[in-house]
C-alpha cells in the first residue's frame, strides 16, 4: 500500500441527539460493520467538497451547516486512511440508503452497541465530546452556499 486514503466523514447530529450511522453493504472492505457516511475524496476536491459530494450520493442529503471535528489517521489492513471528519448540523432533504446501506439513528450510547469501524468508535467520542462542550476543539461553523 503507499499513502494515505483522504476519506470525508460527516457525523449528522438532529437536535433530539441522534447521530446517523450507516452499515457498510456486502462485496465491500468491512462489510456489515457500521460507520459514519462518507468518502474518498476526488481529485482537486477540498474535504468539505467531498462530504457534500458523498452525502449527496449515499443519503441524498444537500449540507448547509457543519463545522470541523477532526483529521484522524488509522491503519486497516486493506488501506491506510485519512479520515476529515465533520459534525453536520443542518442539511435538506431526507436521508435514505441510496446505495442500498441500512441506516439508523441511534444516541451516542445506543451506538457503541453496534459493531462499528475501528476508526469510527475515536470519530464518536470526539463527537460527544464536542457536543457535550468538552471539545479539545473550539469548532468554526461553515455555512455550505451553492453557486
Amino acid at each position: 500500500m503507499t499513502g494515505r486514503v483522504r476519506v470525508a466523514v460527516g457525523v449528522l447530529v438532529r437536535a433530539d441527539r441522534t447521530l446517523l450511522i450507516q452499515q457498510r453493504r456486502d462485496g465491500t472492505d468491512c462489510a456489515g460493520l457500521w460507520e459514519f457516511p462518507g468518502g474518498k475524496f476526488e481529485t482537486g476536491e477540498s474535504p468539505e467538497m467531498a462530504l457534500q459530494r458523498e452525502l449527496k450520493e449515499e443519503l441524498g442529503i444537500e449540507i448547509s451547516k457543519l463545522s470541523f471535528l477532526s483529521t484522524l489517521n488509522h491503519d486497516y489492513e486493506h488501506a491506510h486512511v485519512s479520515l476529515h471528519s465533520y459534525l453536520v448540523h443542518q442539511w435538506s432533504g431526507e436521508v435514505q440508503g441510496l446505495e442500498g446501506q441500512n441506516v439508523a439513528w441511534a444516541l451516542p450510547e445506543e451506538i457503541r452497541s453496534y459493531d462499528l469501524l475501528e476508526a469510527a468508535y475515536p470519530l464518536l467520542e470526539q463527537a460527544v465530546a464536542n457536543l457535550n462542550g468538552a471539545g479539545a476543539l473550539a469548532p468554526e461553523n461553515v455555512t455550505i452556499t451553492q453557486d
